[in-house]
């Protein structure tokens, strides 16, 4: 009886297990090219606080939402970004929703992209452009077409084919549309809702407050001023699998603890590090919105180094994340000053500014 009951106990706990594994989502982009690192300006620093108040940030900003089974973390830090400085200039709440769909319709089809990503100084400027929709009229679709039937995929991208075809599945409507006249969008397939994002997105680039177009932030005191006056920065970074505890670390045999998995830690690539050498032969890229950092917070890990050893690290300096793969995985039992902010995260300086590039949004 102790047998079958054991044997039934570890049958569930792999069960489960294999369940967490795949419904944590946590996709990626495609690796980011010609990071501009910001310049570790430590004299500038001094006059900054040791840390900012994050949690006046956070109460600005829009729910963490999901990007699914797409690599559009870009789309959604950049969404998040415009989302939050509306509600802090007064001009929407935290309730305003922007249509990430919208804005990974026009990255492929302005680029005629045929894979997905994108990076943060694009998508500023495709939303100046272009204006953005709200998710209501055009929600968002988790789903990747590329690798399942959909039945919105077989009505939006019929009688297309090679390039165009892909180009539709992941931007979910015909890229042709962006360039169409709107009559001959509105005798398409999915043409008009299409039209109506379009319609709305040209209302709100009228009606919101304009973009000034210098989007890279060049040094560190610079990230951390615009923090400290509670205004929000975007993060586009090379990703490594250990040091974010991603599941994908496991697979290339780097390890992974899931704790900080659940707690929202992202520690370190060391160098000499297993983590470094398999995650530069697995590039990929992630984007997240920086909401406040706190230069005394300490974060510590046991990293796997190439030689077989294993050794613990202790980093001081952190900034605090808005992420973009929901609330019921990573970032599940974050806490931020003392309070529960689930879907959120907090990386390691280091990390950031070695591997990283910060961008702003500024309007008038």
């Amino acid at each position: 009886m102790k047998t079958k009951f054991t044997t039934l106990f570890l049958a569930v706990l792999l069960f489960s297990s294999h369940s967490y594994a795949n419904e944590e989502g946590a996709f990626l982009s495609s690796p980011f090219k010609n990071h501009n690192h910001p310049i570790k300006d430590d004299f500038s620093q001094k006059s900054l606080s040791i840390r900012s108040n994050t949690l006046s940030v956070i109460k600005n900003m829009s729910q963490v939402k999901s990007q699914g089974s797409r690599g559009t973390c870009s789309i959604f830090s950049a969404a998040a970004m415009v989302e939050g400085l509306l509600a802090i200039a007064g001009f929407a709440n935290s309730s305003i929703d922007l249509s990430e769909e919208w804005l990974e319709y026009l990255n492929i089809a302005s680029t005629r992209s045929t894979t997905d990503g994108s990076f943060t100084s694009r998508n500023f400027r495709l939303m100046r452009s272009n204006g953005m929709a709200f998710e209501t009229t055009l929600p968002y679709e988790s789903e990747n077409w590329e690798k399942m039937d959909n039945s919105l995929e077989l009505q939006r991208c019929q009688g297309l084919v090679s390039s165009e075809k892909t180009m539709c599945e992941l931007g979910h409507f015909n890229p042709n549309f962006y360039r169409m006249s709107d009559k001959a969008i509105s005798q398409s397939a999915g043409g008009e809702r299409f039209l109506q994002a379009k319609e709305e997105a040209l209302i709100n680039k009228e009606k919101f407050p304009k973009f000034k177009g210098q989007y890279s932030i060049n040094s560190v005191s610079e990230i951390k001023s615009r923090l400290e006056l509670g205004v929000p920065v975007v993060l586009d970074i090379t990703f490594f699998y250990g040091a974010w505890n991603h599941r994908k670390a496991d697979e290339l045999g780097i390890g992974r603890d899931l704790n900080l998995w659940a707690n929202g830690v992202v520690s370190y690539p060391e160098r000499q590090s297993l983590d470094y050498k398999l995650s530069m032969e697995n590039r990929a890229g992630h984007s997240v919105l920086l909401v406040g950092f706190d230069n005394e917070k300490e974060v510590k890990t046991t990293v796997k180094m190439r030689d077989g050893s294993t050794k613990t690290f202790t980093y001081k300096g952190v900034y605090y994340f808005k992420n973009s793969w929901g609330t019921n995985s990573f970032g599940s039992q974050t806490m931020i000053e003392g309070e529960s902010h689930q879907g959120y995260g907090v990386i390691t300086q280091k990390y950031a500014h070695d591997y990283g590039s910060f961008y702003k949004l500024d309007m008038y």
